[in-house]
């Protein structure tokens, strides 16, 4: 059936996605009933502008806290689902609406007559209903031009009407508008593209949906053609219409950009052969692949325990785009750590003091939390040491970062004891962990060494 199909569809989205309500809506009252109709449930999340699928993640545990961070909220966002459809509508836009429906020749006469004092937050909730209702909003949008210029001009207005127009299937009327985006080197946003969820139904209805709006962003070309041509794909992958993604690519020039953006989604998904069976593909269409196609395969790989076809890729990695920089380690680190694999970690990291590598920040704070959570302090310490000795720039964090998981044991004693270790060194420690152990110490009634750590902190930084 549809609507089951539907919904999960529409889930995926909402976990690859950071939606914020309208400016029509309240945080609070933005999701409050979970039957709301899938149309403005998909308005709603395209609202927004970020992009989680475009980033780049130079970090296996942060693309991964991401996704979670994602789930999260729009997990506990979907328990107050709300939409114009059960919200009760304002008069005005009531109005509005009925109006524009009437579709009656006078109707810039008859707005006019209202004496409206529009906003953008009450427009945005027009062209939702008139999406939900599929009526046109091509002469409420001419008549905003010519009376709400400063309205007209925000660029997520002009996307819901683009929205409205494939909606309806007027794909002609949709050229003008994108030509003006053109004009002001606008790039298309998702919720240009939301007609997308429900005119790909299934795979006929979609390549005709998709052919008609690729020969659109053919007509307009410039910035609406990149960004559009980017959305398409995105868009296509999270639908799982993968096939119908590499048809878009087929119609224009490869890009490897392009590539990533779907390989990016099959790894979310942990389809680790399908994103291997697309890097194959790209090569064959003479696309050669970068080193964030590799860092995502290796991501995926090591995610699922896959480490030595990890490796293997980053063998391959290493022939085509020379040696692996730290953010390839940093991946594998990260992901070897959550894996309790220390003897992978410490080959690792002396196979980048070997090629010259420094650490991220990030691959340190990995490693020193996975020493400690498995209960091996006096490694994590020997650890920090270590990094101290070599001239790391980050050895402040490490130190920093130690004495504070030491605090959060509840041994203010150690933490105070790492801090002063670090100062003797010339080492500043971060501001929050100083402070948040001298206010332990003084709890405690160490109120000499409460003093002791302040005047050495100070004497630190007036050097």
């Amino acid at each position: 059936m549809v609507i089951p199909k539907l919904f999960k569809t529409v889930r995926f989205f909402f976990f690859f996605s950071l939606p914020h309500s309208p400016p029509s809506y309240s945080s609070t009252c933005l999701f409050s009933n979970i039957t709301s109709s899938p149309s403005t449930i998909f308005l709603r999340l395209f609202h927004s502008p970020s992009s989680f699928l475009f980033s780049t993640p130079t970090s296996s545990s942060t693309m991964h806290s991401d996704i979670h961070n994602y789930a999260t909220t729009c997990s506990s966002a979907a328990l107050h689902l709300h939409s114009p459809s059960t919200h009760r509508l304002s008069g005005e836009v009531s109005d509005i609406v009925a109006l524009i429906r009437e579709d009656g020749n006078d109707l810039g006469i008859r707005l006019n007559r209202m004496n409206l004092r529009l906003s953008n937050a009450l427009v945005v909730e027009v062209f939702e209903v008139l999406a939900i209702e599929r009526v046109s909003a091509l002469r409420f949008f001419d008549w905003l031009k010519n009376n709400h210029a400063e309205i007209c001009g925000d660029p997520e207005i002009g996307f819901l009407v683009v929205n409205n127009c494939g909606l309806l299937g007027n794909y002609e009327a949709m050229v003008p508008i994108l030509n003006e985006f053109n004009l002001k080197r606008v790039p298309l946003r998702r919720n240009a593209f939301g007609f997308l969820l429900f005119l790909c139904l299934d795979k006929a209805s979609a390549i005709e949906c998709v052919t008609k709006t690729i020969g659109v962003l053919n007509e307009v070309g410039g910035a609406c053609q990149s960004s559009g041509f980017r959305l398409l794909i995105e868009m296509l992958g999270v639908l799982g219409l993968v096939d119908i993604a590499k048809f878009v690519l087929g119609t224009m020039r490869r890009k490897v950009n392009h590539y990533n953006i779907l390989i990016s989604i099959m790894c979310k998904r942990d389809d680790c052969k399908g994103a291997e069976d697309l890097l194959n593909e790209m090569k064959r269409s003479g696309c050669d692949p970068n080193r964030l196609t590799y860092n995502l395969l290796i991501s995926c790989l090591c995610k699922n325990g896959k480490f030595a076809e990890a490796f293997e890729m980053v063998k391959a990695m290493e022939k085509e785009c020379g040696r692996p920089e730290a953010s390839t380690f940093d991946i594998l680190i990260n992901l070897s750590c959550k894996h309790h694999q220390f003897d992978l970690v410490s080959k690792l990291l002396d196979e980048m003091t070997l090629k010259g590598i420094e650490p991220c920040v990030s691959t340190h704070a990995a490693v020193i939390k996975c020493y400690f959570a498995s209960g091996k302090y006096a490694e994590a310490h020997e650890y920090v040491v270590g990094t101290t000795i070599k001239r790391s720039f980050s050895s402040n964090a490490n130190y920093s970062l130690l004495a504070d998981l030491h605090l959060k044991t509840g041994n203010v004693l150690l933490a105070q004891k790492i801090l002063f270790e670090m100062m003797d060194k010339g080492l500043k420690p971060n501001f929050p962990v100083y402070m948040k152990i001298r206010k332990r110490l003084q709890k405690k009634n160490e109120m000499d060494l409460s003093m002791e750590l302040s005047r050495r902190y100070l004497n630190l930084i007036e050097k």
